[in-house]
């Protein structure tokens, strides 16, 4: 039994291993018509036309060939073989087992790495969105500041001005009344007044904070500083030299911190260029001296005769020193302060051994 065989195929759908097999097995089918007789050639041939005009086959007779039945079979057989060795293999769905137990533990850790990525990026988006806001506020902060900064350095001007303004005015109302202070008359006329003690108090803090603020850098005498200190200072010697000032300044509480004051400007003031200052306190203290419980006072002043020791030696200003030793003798002239000549003694001694 013979088949008749087209030569020509459509190859796109089988892979290369058949297309090479039907090749090959068209080569050998037609080398095998080349050797049949011209007899059977010619009738298998009629055959062919008769057959392919009966089933109006649009085929033409140079395109078909005779294939016997063995090889036909052997051409299914080999190419049933290669289409079961290339076949894939069906997978397996590994839903027992170990290794689906490793599967279902990494689905699961894919899944956790997943939502924890996502939780990483809002995060970030959170944190993102805060620094913008940081930023944001920094700037503003910055602007806020540099306003402030200009407002600080317009208000530090302004300052500026008015504390010149108010050494000044102070300057100047103090030095008139410094010198109308030197009237006995005046002087009583000014402590009946209900702004004496404010005006104690104002002495002692505007000393205390001068001391302060110049100890290191003092102003010349000729700055409204000096001259309001200055003039300050003496309202209160004028106010000590008459016997109605020393019993009211020896009496009040605001006048004793005055005097403790004093003692702490001579203590603390630069050498030199306080000179005018100190000289007008210890012309103030000497005053005081004077009245009873003025010299009771002075004399409970711990270190006052040490204070007026060093003073002595330490001073340059020849006004000063002779203040200083005006004020020992004072202060040692009443019986009753024994300890205070003893402390005197002791200072002399210990000068006598320092320039020997």
């Amino acid at each position: 039994m013979e088949v008749l065989f087209c030569g020509k195929f459509k190859m796109e759908k089988f892979s290369d291993d058949i297309q090479k097999t039907l090749n090959n097995f068209i080569i050998d089918v037609k080398k095998k018509n080349e050797y049949l007789p011209e007899d059977e050639e010619r009738s298998k041939e009629g055959k062919r036309v008769e057959d392919a005009t009966n089933s109006k086959t649009e085929a033409k007779s140079s395109e078909l060939m005779s294939v016997s039945q063995s090889d036909l079979c052997w051409l299914v057989a080999d190419i049933r073989n290669q289409l079961r060795k290339n076949s894939p293999k069906p997978k397996v769905s590994p839903s027992t087992g170990p290794q689906a137990r490793v599967t279902e533990t990494l689905r699961e850790e894919l899944k956790q790495t997943r939502q924890q990525i996502q939780n990483d990026l809002a995060e970030i988006s959170y944190l993102r969105t805060r620094c913008e806001t940081a930023v944001t506020e920094c700037q503003q902060e910055k602007q806020e500041n540099i306003r402030l900064r200009h407002e600080v350095e317009v208000l530090t001007q302004q300052l500026s001005q008015q504390s010149e303004y108010c050494s000044g005015l102070g300057a100047a109302c103090c030095t008139l009344l410094w010198r109308v202070s030197r009237s006995e008359d005046t002087i009583q006329s000014l402590l009946i007044g209900s702004k004496v003690e404010e005006f104690l108090t104002l002495v002692s803090n505007t000393l205390n904070s001068y001391v302060i603020t110049y100890k290191s850098d003092w102003p010349g005498m000729d700055s409204d500083e000096s001259q309001f200190v200055h003039a300050l200072c003496g309202v209160i010697t004028n106010i000590a030299a008459s016997a109605f000032g020393r019993d009211f300044l020896i009496t009040n509480p605001r006048g004793l911190q005055l005097v403790d004051t004093f003692i702490y400007v001579l203590e603390e003031a630069p050498h030199g260029k306080s000179a005018r200052l100190k000289n007008l306190i210890l012309m103030a203290l000497y005053n005081l001296s004077i009245n009873q419980n003025g010299i009771k006072y002075l004399s409970s002043k711990r270190g006052i005769v040490k204070l007026l020791a060093w003073l002595l030696q330490e001073e340059v200003a020849t006004e000063n020193q002779v203040n200083s030793l005006r004020l020992v003798q004072s202060l040692i002239s009443v019986e009753s302060n024994l300890n205070l000549i003893h402390e005197l003694l002791e200072e002399v001694c210990n000068c006598i051994y320092i320039y020997t």
